[in-house]
């Protein structure tokens, strides 16, 4: 009986434990900045969130789509987490995308979306207390960082040429 108790409180304890080591889902909160509309904070106001695998075809009903300013993006989540920002509805890349993959467990903040080199996969260090490790693909768009309107999770553009691998 209290090889059974044993048991059962090991099982019990390396189920629980391996749920605390667990890695969170990856979720990508996009905030609007504009200096007119919320004061010096510049982003003081709501963002949308795309949670794991939640696709995101239409950003149109977020209540402050329709203000002026940009979006800048803050991704959480493990290594390898991958979500592509599209300049069109339905994730149609006529109108420029983003292509972002963390290449650690930190926090990925972007302040601006458009100041990667076009056409080509750019790879930012970690920087320690502001961002962790991460890779871009941007095909640009004009005012493509004002005008994000689609956001789709994982690995998608096989079928597109001209976005080759990431190379770490």
């Amino acid at each position: 009986m209290k090889s059974l108790i044993h048991w059962t409180l090991a099982l019990l304890l390396t189920g629980f434990s391996s749920l605390a080591f667990a890695s969170p889902p990856a979720e990508l909160n996009l905030w609007k900045h504009d200096p007119f509309f919320y004061g010096s904070c510049g982003h003081c106001g709501d963002f949308v969130r795309l949670k794991e695998n939640k696709n995101r075809a239409d950003f149109t009903d977020f209540e402050l789509y329709n203000q002026t300013g940009y979006y800048s993006a803050v991704l959480y989540g493990p290594e390898n987490s991958t979500i592509t920002l599209f300049g069109e509805e339905s994730y149609a890349t006529d109108k420029g995308f983003l292509i972002i993959v963390k290449k650690d467990d930190a926090v990925v903040q972007i302040e601006n979306l458009d100041e990667f080199t076009p056409e080509k996969w750019t790879h930012v260090k970690a920087d320690k207390g502001w961002s962790g490790a991460y890779s871009v693909y941007y095909q640009p768009y004009p005012r493509f960082k004002k005008n994000v309107q689609s956001g789709k999770w994982g690995k998608w553009w096989t079928t597109l040429p001209r976005v080759p691998e990431p190379v770490s």
